[in-house]
Formats: structure tokens, sequence, C-alpha cells
């Protein structure tokens, strides 16, 4: 398993923004060269964190894959490559998040799919026994019902996608404990 500076030296990251959950590089723009963002763990999310976040964007998607709707309307970006203290993914380019269509200006029409996720999602929701369900509906209510500028609608696939779910410290604990085996 590699580390950020593996990954940063051999890829010729650099810096794109600072975030409470850790520092976010890409790939400079070069022929051939792969788009990708890096998160690195370098912020409030302690390394230790990085499989239980990968953990739970594969399980997020998994629950999706649950709902014949939902699997229609989002996807959430999996991990390209998972590190020791960063987690690798697809950089995506978009222009307009589900927050432009709330807090712009002079904000666009939100495709008609918007509604039909959102209410796809609030009849999905509540329906399991699984702590580790209560933690994904509630990181995805975030990402889907919530404006943000980490989920946009792809109209190439005709769905929505959640390029980072709005995690917090306190999910990935609470994800990591219910996952240790008992």
């Amino acid at each position: 398993m590699r580390e950020f500076a593996d990954i940063q030296r051999e890829l010729g990251l650099q810096k794109f923004l600072d975030s409470p959950l850790g520092t976010l590089y890409f790939v400079p723009f070069a022929p051939n060269a792969p788009r990708v963002i890096v998160r690195h763990f370098d912020r409030e999310l302690p390394s230790r964190l990085v499989i239980p976040f990968a953990d739970l964007l594969r399980e997020a998607q998994h629950w999706i894959e649950r709902d014949p709707t939902l699997v229609r309307l989002v996807s959430i970006e999996q991990p390209l490559e998972v590190g020791r203290d960063f987690i690798a993914r697809k950089h995506h380019t978009y222009q307009t998040a589900t927050d432009s269509y709330v807090e712009w200006e002079d904000p666009p029409e939100p495709p008609e799919e918007l509604e039909e996720m959102r209410t796809a999602f609030q009849h999905a929701v509540g329906n399991s026994k699984d702590p580790r369900d209560a933690v994904i509906e509630t990181v995805l209510a975030r990402s889907i019902l919530e404006a943000t500028g980490k989920t946009y609608f792809d109209e190439t696939a005709s769905r929505f996608v959640v390029v980072e779910p709005k995690v917090t410290r306190d999910d990935l604990e609470r994800w990591s404990n219910l996952s240790k085996p008992t």
C-alpha cells in the first residue's frame, strides 16, 4: 500500500485546495496524464480512517444499488486507489452542482431527475435496522437532499454523481467502530 509521498512524486501532484478532511491535490494538465484528485489525510481525518472512508464509499454505493429507482438516478464515485494516508479518485469536471440550484443569484433550472432522486431517497431511508445503514443514510442525506458542490447531474448518463459524499469525522469514527469485528 503506497503512501501519499509516493503518489505525489509519481504523478507530480499539485495542491488544489485545503479542506478540513484533508488537503486535495490534482495532476497538472499534461498529455496522457491521469485525471485524478487525491485527498491526503493530513488534517482532521487521521490516516487510520482511510480504509473506513473507502469502505463507507463502497457500502454507500451498494446501499443505493438495493433500490432500482436510486441506482438509475445516482452513483457514488469510487476510489481509484486507497493508500496508507490518501484516497485517489477520478477528477470530475462540471460547473453545475446541486448547490447551484439554490445558491446562485440566477440559478439554472434543475433537471427533473433531481426531485425524482430525492423522493426515491426519502422512500428508501429508515427501512433497515442495521446501524451501519443508519450511518450511510445520514451521509447520503447530506449528499442527496442538501445542496452541495460535490453532487452534480451528468447529462450524458442521465444521473447524479456524488463525487464525494459529505462525511464528517464523527461519521467515519462511528463507521469504523461499527465495522470492527466483535
